[in-house]
C-alpha cells in the first residue's frame, strides 16, 4: 500500500515536472485543471486515472477559462457601448440645442420681417388737392417695401385710390386711378412684378367728410396699401 501510494506520488511529479513546458503557454485555469486532474485522477485510478484525470482537468480548465474570457469581452462590450450609446445621447442633445437655437433665431428673423413689414405697410400716402404725384418720403417709404415684397413670393399688394367729395364724379375717378398708377410705378420700380400689383380706382365712392372738415378730407385723398396672401388669380385692374 506504501509503495502504491509511493508510485502514484512519484507519477504525480513527473508527469507535473514533464508538463511544466507546456504549462508555460497554457492558460492558468487549465493549468491548474491540469494539475488537480492528475492528482485526483492518480488517487482515484492509479497511472490510468492520472492521465485520464490530467486530461478532465485540462478540458474544464479550458472550458472555464473560455468562459470567464467570454464574460470579459462581454462585460468589455458592454462598457464600450454604453460609452457609445453615452457619445450619442450627447450627441443628439447637442443636435435638439442646435435646432432650439435655429427656430428662435428664425422666429425671431420673422418677426423683425413682420414688424418691418407693418412699418413699411404703415405709409400715409395722402395727395394734395387735385394732386396724383407723390411726396418725396412716401416714395422713399413705398421703394422700401418694394424691396421687401420681392422676397415674398406668395405676396401680393393691392393699392386702392380714393378722392375727396368736391368736384365732379368722372374727374374724382380718374383722380384716383392716377393716383393708384403713382403708387404702382413706384412698386415696380421698386423690384415688384407688375402681376402682384392689384389695382382699384374709388374716386369718391367712400368719401364721407363734410367739405368744412379740412383735416378729415385730406385723410381721403389717399392711397391705401394692403398685402394679400397666396392669391392665384390676382390681376392688373385696368387704369
Amino acid at each position: 500500500m506504501i509503495r502504491s501510494i509511493a508510485i502514484t506520488s512519484t507519477l504525480i511529479i513527473f508527469a507535473t515536472n514533464g508538463w511544466a513546458t507546456e504549462v508555460v503557454s497554457k492558460s492558468t485555469y487549465e493549468s491548474m485543471g491540469i494539475g488537480s486532474g492528475a492528482a485526483i485522477g492518480a488517487v482515484a485510478g492509479g497511472p490510468f486515472g492520472l492521465v485520464f484525470g490530467a486530461a478532465m482537468g485540462a478540458f474544464l480548465g479550458d472550458l472555464f477559462d473560455t468562459e470567464h474570457n467570454a464574460r470579459i469581452q462581454a462585460e468589455k462590450g458592454w462598457t464600450e457601448l454604453r460609452a457609445e450609446v453615452k457619445t450619442l445621447n450627447g450627441l443628439v442633445e447637442g443636435r435638439e440645442l442646435a435646432v432650439a437655437s435655429l427656430e428662435a433665431q428664425l422666429h425671431d428673423q420673422a418677426r423683425q420681417i413682420q414688424s418691418t413689414v407693418t412699418e413699411a405697410l404703415d405709409v400715409k400716402v395722402l395727395f394734395m388737392t387735385n394732386e396724383s404725384n407723390l411726396p418725396s418720403i412716401a416714395e422713399t417709404r413705398l421703394l422700401r417695401l418694394a424691396e421687401l415684397l420681392t422676397s415674398l413670393d406668395d405676396t401680393s399688394i393691392q393699392i386702392d385710390g380714393h378722392t375727396d367729395s368736391r368736384g365732379k364724379f368722372t374727374d374724382n375717378q380718374e383722380l384716383a386711378e392716377q393716383r393708384v398708377s403713382s403708387v404702382r410705378e413706384v412698386l415696380i420700380r421698386g423690384g415688384v412684378p407688375i402681376s402682384r400689383i392689384v389695382m382699384n380706382a374709388h374716386g369718391e365712392a367712400y368719401a364721407s367728410a363734410r367739405e368744412n372738415d379740412v383735416d378729415a378730407m385730406a385723410m381721403e385723398r389717399r392711397v391705401d396699401l394692403t398685402l394679400i396672401r397666396n392669391m392665384e388669380d390676382n390681376r392688373v385692374a385696368q387704369q
